[in-house]
């Protein structure tokens, strides 16, 4: 049996989450938009490449979502982000419950 207890994330649907506090992700977008880094704290648009960096696990987001998506949700920490990369002004916003 797979054992997935010790992945840096998780995919739930529509939503990625952070699962190891002393990690980040970088979330690798379509080439049309930026990248994202998530941490513990935020999710923030980044012009990292996709690099080898240590405490950094780079994911493509076509690889988690089969597709090149350009709508969904990131959790980091207590807080669920909301992402659009259509909206080039604003595509992160915090949602609140």
């Amino acid at each position: 049996m797979f054992d997935n207890t010790n992945l840096t994330y998780s995919v739930n649907n529509s939503t990625v989450t952070l699962r190891d506090d002393k990690k980040e992700l970088l979330l690798i977008t379509p080439p049309m938009y930026k990248n994202i880094i998530v941490s513990r704290y935020t999710v923030e648009l980044t012009d990292m490449q996709p690099e080898r960096r240590p405490n950094i696990k780079n994911i493509y987001l076509h690889e988690i979502f089969k597709r090149e998506k350009t709508f969904f949700f990131v959790k980091a920490g207590d807080t669920e982000y909301q992402v659009d990369l259509k909206f080039d002004e604003n595509p992160i916003t915090p949602m609140k419950f």
